[in-house]
């Protein structure tokens, strides 16, 4: 299972995290139009543009699925969890993996609501997984430095919740500086992928399975 993850896990994360750089122009930027609006007589977002919603929320769904899956891999890569806020970071990834698929399954049944609450909650899933792995990441055999990666991303991935309100609500984050933000997280889990794709190949580097 913990091979597989990292097999996987590696084109996963640079996949998933090239992903980010569209969706982050397409959501946030919005540059053919809005592809759907707020109706209070249902009480949520309604599309009323179809090609649009599917060019716009689809690599958000897929670049979150495949980043939770890169988190997976990048944790049996890492030996972690090797403790109790580890095993919390690894459940949270999977629970990240689920709501991705509903995510993408709000897509493919053209649902705004179910794509976004999957989205949403999933971004916030991921990022907690991961800065808990980073903290968890100095009792496991795992360099320093991932340590540190880790955290950033965590909090950067945590970061993403209230970056939809500053830029929308308050207005106090520029429409570009919040698609260039989403674009620089979605780079740095690309260079994750790269990183753990050359450590693999460096002689003796092993496996470590997950505890």
């Amino acid at each position: 299972m913990s091979s597989n993850l990292i097999r996987w896990g590696e084109p996963a994360a640079i996949l998933g995290g090239a992903l980010w750089v569209p969706y982050g122009v397409f959501e946030v930027v919005e540059p053919w139009g809005a592809d759907v609006a707020y109706r209070d007589d249902v009480g949520y977002s309604v599309i009323t543009n179809t090609p649009l919603f599917m060019a716009y929320s689809l690599p958000g769904s897929l670049a979150l699925l495949l980043t939770s899956l890169g988190l997976l891999g990048v944790l049996a890569r890492l030996g972690v969890p090797a403790g109790r806020v580890g095993r919390i970071g690894l459940t949270l990834g999977y629970v990240a993996v689920v709501l991705a698929v509903l995510s993408l399954a709000g897509v493919i049944a053209m649902f705004d609501p179910l794509f976004t609450s999957g989205r949403v909650f999933g971004t916030l899933a991921l990022g907690i997984a991961t800065f808990l792995a980073g903290v968890d990441a100095r009792r496991s055999n795992a360099a320093p430095g991932w340590m540190g990666v880790l955290v950033a991303f965590g909090l950067a991935g945590i970061f993403l919740l209230p970056l939809w309100p500053l830029v929308y609500a308050l207005m106090w984050v520029p429409e570009t500086a919040g698609a260039a933000f989403i674009a620089l997280f979605g780079l740095g889990w690309m260079a994750v992928g790269y990183v753990l794709r050359s450590e693999r190949g460096e002689p003796g580097r092993q496996p470590v399975r997950v505890r």
